[in-house]
């Protein structure tokens, strides 16, 4: 058993020799995933757990494609708001016999990426309009009740409204609750003269130590990030790092070009040193360029790319090519962006895509 599956299992029951698959609700923010990097963390700690003692509750506008959950509710952004001020009955459960098209709205995830810039007055408006509650109803309920969970294990975000599902849930049937945290946003403190600002930082930072003293136990990403909150709160915690299924390739590499390839987030001014390094491969050989695959963040980073001659923009691809690229290139590219702009927020940073580019087998190169 992973260490995961001991620690709930033993928190289920007193009698560690007899350990047996506690049901286990989770709530974050996107669901079990095969792509999104969020949601293949979290799909990674379930791999052996049975699928009737696994459910989750995620809101954001995506169709579960992992194997290890079959029943999901989702409630949107745009429905909670809907029922805010039109009262309106939201939410659905989703599970294998979902048809896809009928629970994907483009409509809202355009809408989301629109109003998703996280300012002060954004954070304080989306707290606001989960908080009313007035997303919960009957059959949500009725879907809680119906699967009996044991233990809440919530993906610990940057909004408090989270928090507060998941302590009610866990509060109302008195079960533990377990939080997997691989941010610091606790920490991230920011120089600011918005009274909005502040007031954001003043609920968020409350309602974290409300969810830590309830909490049961904590799962960090990295050694690093556990230290720095045990230096600020006593509690009981654990290190899970990434997993990852891929296996090195023994077929040999056919390529007729050396192949180097970077593939993962493009945010957090990761474009910076993928442009340097593509620049410096051309001094060495026109040849040499590298292949990025990977969701553009915004004009900026789209506009560097096309004009940097060093660099062949792939766009995004799935997990299942993500494994083919991987094992097929000569090199494997990891970045990360140590500017002072960026510092604070790398402090603990922990790339998802490090386990799998280890496992790979494909030589890597670190800058």
């Amino acid at each position: 058993m992973s260490k995961l599956e001991v620690l709930c299992a033993t928190m289920h029951q007193k009698d560690s020799s007899k350990i047996k698959y506690p049901r286990l609700l989770v709530v974050s923010h996107n669901c079990f995933s095969l792509s999104g990097s969020n949601g293949r963390t979290l799909a990674g700690f379930f791999m052996n757990w049975p699928k009737e003692s696994l459910a989750q509750f995620y809101i954001s506008n995506e169709i579960p494609d992992s194997p290890v959950c079959n029943n999901y509710y989702r409630v949107l952004d745009v429905e909670a708001l809907k029922s805010f001020y039109k009262g309106v009955q939201v939410g659905k459960v989703i599970n294998k016999n979902t048809v896809n098209s009928d629970y994907e709205d483009v409509t809202m995830n355009n809408l989301y990426k629109r109003y998703r810039k996280k300012s002060p007055f954004n954070y304080l408006a989306r707290n606001l309009i989960w908080d009313t509650n007035r997303w919960i109803n009957n059959q949500f309920q009725e879907w809680i009740d119906r699967f009996n969970p044991d233990i809440v294990m919530l993906q610990v975000g940057d909004y408090a409204f989270m928090f507060k599902i998941a302590l009610n849930i866990a509060k109302g049937r008195r079960i533990p609750l377990v939080l997997y945290n691989s941010e610091d946003y606790y920490f991230r403190d920011r120089k600011s003269i918005s009274p909005l600002y502040h007031l954001y930082r003043f609920q968020y930072k409350k309602w974290f130590r409300n969810l830590l003293r309830y909490a049961k136990h904590t799962i960090y990403i990295c050694d690093e990030l556990q230290k720095t909150y045990n230096q600020s709160f006593k509690h009981s915690s654990t290190v899970i790092m990434t997993s990852t299924e891929i296996t090195p390739s023994t077929l040999p590499k056919n390529n007729e070009k050396f192949v180097i390839s970077y593939l993962g987030n493009l945010g957090i001014g990761r474009h910076e040193p993928l442009i340097e390094i593509a620049n410096t491969l051309q001094d060495i050989d026109k040849n040499l360029k590298i292949d990025i695959y990977g969701k553009i963040p915004n004009e900026t980073v789209k506009t560097a790319f096309k004009t940097c001659v060093g660099i062949n923009y792939k766009g995004f691809i799935s997990y299942e090519d993500t494994v083919k690229v991987m094992q097929n290139s000569d090199l494997l590219v990891c970045v990360e962006n140590f500017s002072k702009h960026y510092q604070w927020d790398l402090r603990h940073a922990f790339s998802t895509k490090i386990a799998d580019s280890l496992a790979s087998g494909t030589c890597i190169f670190a800058y």
